[in-house]
């Protein structure tokens, strides 16, 4: 069935999003939460959220940003459960309660990739069922021994299906100066993982972040892409940085080089609805973000934008439910990305 494009979704993005009507969940579900009843949105996203530092420095980095959408920063989020055994009962009792969801898994950071307590991690979710297992990572830790296994052997054994690997430029330099960073993989080691991950049956996605002084334009993406395919990966996601509320944003280097280097995203995706080489796939609704997928040239390529301050709106609009699944380097399970902020268990 020939999946239908609906410009009045494009226009107003996550505006448009209905529950019910256009969500890929249709719906929620009602669980027992440890007594309590809470109602989650039946296509959540279960986050672990990595303590690991992450050995990069992006000034787009996403993690910097969510705490600033809220005023605060990063420090603050990311208090630490530092006993494994209070940690990984915490974890195992949060992945059994939500078991009937069967949520998409995601392991982020951070950067989970070089975080001791990944072969543990890949152990426990193995165990509990899952629409798909993803990690995001810059890269850098990937044949990094662990318990006398690379990373990329653990992911295995974790049955991960998705390795999100952010890159932010098609040139080697060019994404070594933008992230800040000296460990990232190359295109000739990127190619090295897509084969060992194809082996694992782990599918590799590139993550790269639209930037005025970086991939900014159709012709930088075409050119991403290509390199792409030389790696032989098959899946790209290209992101708008994200748009904050500016009356509530702390604001460091992260949202204000977002504000000067914000690359809008709807005037490409004018252009690609003209370009021959690119066949429409789908479009998805969500709360607070609206994405679209094409396909180039055998590519699956996804186009994301998201608003932190319609997050916000939208929550106020949906009081009650859950929409998104973190659970906290401190062992807690919250509905946001702020320890301290909708706990939903475990009990103590």
């Amino acid at each position: 069935m020939t999946a239908i494009f609906r410009p009045e979704w494009r226009e107003k993005t996550s505006s448009a999003f209905d529950l019910t009507k256009n969500s890929t969940g249709q719906g929620t579900k009602t669980f027992q939460l440890w007594g309590r009843e809470t109602e989650i949105y039946a296509n959540a996203n279960f986050s672990i959220y990595s303590p690991q530092k992450c050995n990069a420095r992006c000034r787009f980095c996403i993690e910097e940003v969510r705490p600033a959408s809220r005023g605060n920063n990063l420090i603050q989020q990311k208090t630490y459960e530092e006993d494994d055994i209070k940690y990984f009962a915490a974890l195992e009792e949060s992945l059994k309660v939500l078991m009937p969801l069967g949520p998409t898994i995601s392991f982020t950071g951070g950067e989970p990739s070089i975080d001791y307590r990944l072969p543990d991690i890949m152990k426990a979710i193995s165990r509990f069922p899952a629409r798909r297992r993803t990690m995001t990572t810059n890269g850098s830790g990937l044949f990094k021994y662990l318990k006398g296994k690379t990373v990329m052997n653990w992911l295995a054994e974790g049955k991960l299906t998705h390795l999100n690997i952010s890159r932010a430029h098609f040139d080697n330099e060019e994404n070594d100066r933008l992230m800040r960073f000296k460990k990232a993989p190359d295109w000739q080691a990127l190619k090295r993982i897509t084969y060992q991950a194809e082996k694992l049956d782990v599918r590799v996605r590139l993550s790269c972040a639209l930037i005025e002084s970086g991939v900014n334009s159709l012709e930088d993406i075409l050119v991403y892409l290509e390199k792409a395919k030389e790696a032989g990966v098959d899946n790209v996601i290209f992101r708008q940085l994200m748009l904050v509320d500016e009356e509530k944003m702390a604001l460091g280097e992260e949202v204000i080089f977002s504000n000067k280097e914000r690359v809008l995203l709807k005037p490409i995706l004018n252009r690609i609805s003209e370009h021959r080489d690119f066949k429409f796939t789908k479009q998805i609704m969500g709360y607070y973000y609206y994405v679209e997928v094409w396909n180039y040239k055998g590519i699956d390529v996804v186009f994301e934008e998201a608003d932190l301050a319609t997050l916000e709106k939208a929550k106020k609009l949906m009081p009650g439910v859950v929409h998104e699944l973190i659970f906290h380097p401190n062992a807690k399970l919250c509905s946001t990305w702020q320890p301290w902020d909708g706990i939903l268990g475990p009990a103590k």
